[in-house]
């Protein structure tokens, strides 16, 4: 233990002794604060999402079915993508939608560090995504005045801890958003994909640095319908990306 984490960890102690934490998500006491409010007992209620998915896109099919390894979903089977494929560590419901919740209302990012370990457990297993030819990750962007207002961009922090993680090249200004637009909670595929066109670009000053990139990770924290993952993809086809992988925290149920 380092001095930093050292003293970190007294703080912390001192601070749920004078303001004890109740989790979240169950509203028992948590015995050892790390600075939020999920206890570990509810992170390991976590509902992951295991095969069969689409091999694409990644939207789990029923497990009463034998599907093949590459099947695909009829959405991906009659529409193209920029991305090479989709996974998601898991359903976005119970304890990680609080815990999503926590981190970019309540600003609790020291939640990052659980979720994105969770992340990683999953690169470092699966079988799809050889992290070792990753030569770079990037989250999706937030608009300027959204980061200012937030004071950070969830899906960087998780990108970030990642790209550490594994020492890969990280980048949070390759892609950037470069207009605000509507929530897309509430809205159709169709008003999705309308609501995200022409808001996300290169970032023309990043392309000397980081050129001649072939395979890269796309980090983001929820896949709902796929409308602002598909839109990041396709600017980053333009500068000869050709593989594009795309994992996010959480996908919609």
């Amino acid at each position: 233990m380092t001095d930093n984490n050292f003293w970190e960890y007294l703080k912390e102690g001192f601070l749920s002794l004078i303001y004890p934490l109740n989790c979240e998500n169950c509203s028992r006491p948590i015995r050892e604060s790390k600075g939020y409010s999920i206890c570990d007992d509810c992170l390991q209620q976590i509902k992951f999402i295991y095969f069969p998915y689409c091999y694409q896109c990644g939207k789990p099919f029923s497990p009463e079915v034998d599907f093949e390894a590459k099947a695909l979903c009829a959405d991906c089977l009659y529409r193209g993508h920029h991305y090479y494929f989709v996974r998601s560590l898991a359903y976005y419901e119970g304890v990680l939608r609080k815990c999503i919740h926590l981190l970019k209302f309540k600003k609790q990012v020291k939640l990052v560090k659980p979720l994105a370990n969770l992340m990683i457990n999953y690169l470092s297993r699966d079988e799809l995504i050889n992290i070792k030819e990753i030569e770079l990750i990037i989250p999706v962007p937030l608009f300027k005045d959204d980061h200012l207002k937030r004071g950070f961009n969830q899906s960087g922090l998780l990108a970030k801890y990642i790209a550490d993680y594994f020492s890969i090249p990280f980048s949070e200004d390759l892609l950037i958003k470069i207009r605000a637009n509507l929530s897309q909670v509430g809205l159709s595929r169709i008003e999705r994909k309308k609501n995200v066109k022409n808001v996300y670009a290169i970032n023309s000053s990043m392309l000397q640095k980081q050129h001649n990139i072939s395979s890269l990770l796309l980090i983001d924290d929820i896949f709902t319908t796929g409308a602002s993952i598909e839109a990041c993809c396709k600017e980053l086809k333009k500068i000869g990306i050709e593989k594009l992988y795309v994992f996010t925290l959480a996908r919609g149920v």
